[in-house]
């Protein structure tokens, strides 16, 4: 402990002599320890650590698996078949969105909510910070007017209010009791849900036929995952002989809930993130090993005479290594600084509902472990080459003052060269995963949406279900707001629609092209569902392929008709004209999940493939059918402005409220924004990849030039007698540009081969480039190698201009 002690005290005062050396080992460190520090305490949250609930691994997904596999939302009659008939979960429960309207405050506002069983909470195990949760009778109708809210609505919207238990709020203009208040910090609060109300299905809910909750269990102690799906099973099997009708072919799958949360996309994300990072600190412990040998180089001499005087090779290895170990720790405890500025940033630009709720990403203790650990590693990895190079000094070389070890400088330069290899390898991997995502992202963004964004502007239109109990008072307040919105100044056209682009089809409904052969109703594929305003299609500039889209005649009563889209129309009616063809779809009960008789609609137009999902995302088949025929209360206004579409933000609130004073506004937002906040997620992982490469580059570039300076230095006397002997500067540069232009070539080599190889990890990340790209792959090699040439340029002329008089006096 005496030597251990001696070393570090000994290794301070040589750190502190070298000012310069230290100061910039120990940035670099931060930097590159803060970096995987902040991209691991995300890694860990989302992937790694446990679920924050007791016997989380208990926890279940219970879903409805369609004839053709996969999993699906559930039915109501069908769940309270499975609550009542298992014996496995203890309890089963099922939610479902369902926003409501708070008014009788200043400005009517949506709050986000959700649909729960009473057992829902009991399900995480999460006991509420004020008052208390939902009782087993308040599933039932008529006792539901009950609410929980998430802490951070409490704190919001209420201000916190110490007395907010038992206080009444009008949600959808009708009285709600408060009962408690969930826990600060927990996953509740960062889920997308404020508030939960008891799932107490009404009459018009109880059907099989209509697909619209999730259901969670949390298994019995002592009951395995492969017991609960053997029950599971056989209860699926009973109730589709029970009722062939809607449920012939359907079952039940179970899932873990842990292993669902998490989709490939941001796993994958995740990792070649921490990759990332990972290199970029691989190429800075290279640029740390290449000072360290430079500096060892000052040292030999009291290397050489602490080794005459008896010290033995590990005592001087120990000493080196402590002095690293030391810097690396410096730079791990200033990185832990630099990891908690990024993550908290980080997570300040992380889209909203990205990242799963249960996952609370903290700067914890194993994020902490994992910072040490890494740190202490670095120093090793940065420090060993060089200590093992300098401690096996040239003595009878070293010794002399101004002396050389022909030996050690030749193991050094060889040394030095293979470390810039490396580090020329790992920052052209990081160049090529760059310049992938970049390509991808700009290929993304410039995918044709099928729509015109330009200057259009979108809004939320919640419609309480019990406010228009008749399809055609809800027809008469739409036309109404349409009719008001249309008339303000600065708006072209305005239109309603049950989803707006990009968000999604609203509904996927199983349907039946007339005079094909006869389908189950449990057996039929599923399309997006779209009910739209007559001037849709114009509104948000839609491409009209053939045929015609709706008109102000297409309204109840009139012969029902259907718009379907490009990929619809190649897929079921290949080599076909679909004008005139007729689609059987059962309807859509508006305000309620159930559907009523089969309505046969006839095709009257076909339009261009329209975005409603993500930007990388495929084409999906589609029907759409006029708002009229199949009224809906989840209603979207969609307005092209002739003017700046935010400026009319105000004026849509006012023109919405002379109509219903009650009625909200939510996700008041242009298209422009929603296309941008699809590409939110690429965008800032594109960014965070290229930033890591432009530092690779930066670093890669330091470290050539520092070699190649390195041998101008040792090679001094050589070049003066090659001036000497006739070469002129011309015949010098080329030499040392060769030097170093050959260890570039040979990193490139090296690492064009690593991307090749690790192009398959990319893949699942890029849209419209394939991994191996020859534009991105050449592209990258030529902004190294340019970067490498300027590195090497500056010592090359440097020596081609030395007076050979002078470098022949060096020794």
């Amino acid at each position: 402990m005496a030597d251990l002690l001696q070393d570090i005290r000994y290794g301070a005062r040589t750190l502190i002599k070298s000012p310069g050396f230290t100061a910039v080992a120990v940035l670099t460190l931060a930097l590159g320890i803060g970096a995987n520090s902040a991209i691991f305490s995300f890694v860990d949250a989302v992937l790694l650590r446990p679920l924050p609930y007791r016997h989380a691994d208990r926890i279940m997904l219970v879903w409805e698996k369609p004839p053709g596999g996969g999993r699906n939302v559930i039915s109501a009659l069908n769940f309270l078949d499975w609550k009542t008939g298992n014996s496995v979960f203890e309890p089963l429960v099922a939610t479902t969105g369902s926003s409501m309207t708070l008014s009788g405050v200043e400005e009517p506002v949506l709050l986000r909510g959700a649909r729960v069983s009473a057992g829902y909470f009991d399900i995480f195990q999460i006991k509420p910070a004020l008052g208390r949760t939902f009782a087993p009778d308040e599933d039932a109708p008529g006792k539901e007017h009950v609410v929980v809210l998430s802490h951070k609505l409490w704190t919001t919207t209420f201000g916190a209010d110490a007395g907010i238990v038992g206080r009444s709020l009008t949600l959808d203009g009708e009285p709600y009791t408060v009962i408690g208040v969930m826990p600060q910090g927990t996953a509740f609060d960062r889920g997308f849900a404020q508030m939960w109300r008891p799932l107490a299905f009404k009459p018009s809910e109880r059907t099989r036929n209509f697909h619209w909750m999730t259901a969670l269990g949390r298994l019995k102690p002592g009951v395995t995952i492969e017991q609960a799906r053997t029950q599971m099973d056989a209860i699926g099997a009973r109730i589709a002989t029970d009722y062939p009708d809607s449920n012939k072919g359907w079952g039940v799958t179970i899932e873990r809930y842990a292993d669902v949360l998490v989709g490939p996309q941001l796993r994958s994300s995740l990792y070649v993130l921490l990759g990332a990072v990972g290199m970029l600190l691989l190429i800075g412990c290279v640029n740390l090993a290449n000072l360290t040998l430079a500096r060892g180089t000052s040292r030999e001499r009291d290397v050489a005479v602490r080794a005459a005087l008896g010290a033995g090779r590990w005592r001087l290895l120990r000493q080196f290594l402590t002095e690293n170990i030391l810097l690396s720790t410096i730079g791990g405890a200033l990185g832990v600084l630099v990891g908690y500025a990024m993550m908290n940033g980080l997570k300040l630009i992380v889209p909203p509902f990205t990242l799963p709720r249960d996952a609370n990403v903290t700067m914890d203790p194993r994020v902490l472990a994992f910072t040490l650990i890494l740190s202490l590693t670095t120093g090793v990895i940065f420090g060993l080459a060089p200590a093992l190079q300098a401690t096996k000094p040239d003595l009878s070389g070293a010794m002399k003052e101004g002396g050389r070890g022909s030996s050690a400088d030749s193991g050094r330069r060889r040394l030095r060269s293979t470390l810039v290899v490396v580090e020329v390898a790992l920052s052209f991997m990081l160049l090529v995963g760059a310049g992938l995502l970049v390509r991808s992202f700009f290929q993304m963004m410039r995918v044709d949406t099928g729509f015109d964004s330009t200057n259009v502007i979108t809004a939320g239109l919640p419609i309480a279900s019990s406010k228009f109990p008749e399809p055609d008072q809800l027809n008469a307040y739409l036309r109404q707001i349409v009719a008001r919105v249309d008339a303000l100044p600065g708006v072209r056209e305005a239109a309603v629609t049950n989803t707006v682009p990009m968000r999604g089809w609203g509904n996927g409904m199983p349907f039946l092209i007339a005079g094909r052969p006869l389908v189950d109703r449990a057996n039929r594929i599923a399309n997006g569902f779209k009910q739209v305003g007559a001037s849709y299609f114009h509104t948000i500039g839609m491409r009209l392929v053939k045929g015609r889209g709706f008109s102000d005649r297409d309204v109840k009563g009139a012969s029902p008709v259907m718009v379907i889209n490009q990929t619809m129309a190649s897929r079921f009616f290949a080599g076909q004209e679909p004008i005139g063809q007729r689609i059987l779809v059962q309807e859509i009960v508006p305000g309620r999940p159930a559907l009523g008789p089969e309505i046969s609609w006839e095709i009257v137009g076909v339009v261009a493939d329209e975005k409603t999902g993500s930007l990388d995302g495929n084409a999906q088949a589609g029907m759409y059918v006029p708002i009229e025929q199949s009224p809906s209360t989840f209603v979207s206004l969609v307005v092209r402005a002739a003017i700046d579409p935010t400026s009319l933000q105000r004026a849509l609130g006012q023109a919405v409220h002379e109509i219903n004073k009650d009625q909200p506004l939510s996700d008041v937002l242009t298209l422009e924004q929603i296309k941008d906040e699809s590409a939110a997620s690429n965008r800032l992982r594109t960014m965070l990849l290229g930033v890591f490469a432009t530092f690779a580059l930066l670093l890669a570039a330091i470290g050539i030039y520092g070699v190649i300076s390195y041998t101008v230095v040792q090679r001094t006397h050589e070049i003066g007698i090659r001036a000497a002997l006739g070469a002129n500067a011309g015949t010098l540069l080329r030499l040392i540009l060769a030097h170093g232009m050959t260890l570039a070539a040979l990193g490139l080599v090296f690492g064009f081969a690593a991307s090749l190889m690790l192009a398959r990890v990319l893949g699942t990340l890029l849209f419209g480039v394939t991994p191996r790209d020859p534009l991105t792959l050449g592209a990258a090699a030529a902004v190294l190698m340019g970067v490498a040439f300027l590195a090497c340029y500056l010592p090359a002329r440097r020596a081609a201009a030395l007076d050979p008089l002078i470098a022949l006096r060096c020794e």
